[in-house]
């Protein structure tokens, strides 16, 4: 039996805190999700499709409640569900090499923290 390294039970931690913390303010944690892999040494391959699909699952809870709860209309925001989430998709399965896939994110975070 192989033993269980540590990451195995952390990683699920932060993810639940992440979209704990994300979903509080309307938001799914798909660039934390990112980034929580990318640190933990995760291939490259995997990350997109991890953070792609846990920040569906997150959203996809929070759109239903706030659909639930008449604060929305399906008709204003099903054009931009119909073309976003195949986009995500495609643009998830891209398959970069892991130090152009790194150097994205990075440049990717910098604008980010650089626009707020």
């Amino acid at each position: 039996m192989e033993a269980i390294s540590s990451i195995e039970f952390i990683l699920p931690l932060l993810f639940f805190i992440v979209a704990f913390v994300y979903s509080s303010v309307g938001m799914g944690g798909g660039s934390s999700y990112t980034a929580i892999m990318a640190i933990a040494g995760m291939s490259t391959l995997v990350i997109p499709m991890v953070s792609l699909s846990l920040n569906l699952f997150v959203t996809t809870i929070g759109s239903y409640n706030y659909l639930r709860n008449n604060h929305g209309k399906l008709r204003i925001i099903l054009p931009f569900l119909i073309s976003a989430i195949p986009f995500a998709y495609v643009g998830g399965s891209l398959n970069l090499p892991r130090e152009v896939f790194l150097w994205v994110l990075l440049v990717l975070a910098a604008a980010c923290i650089w626009y707020l």
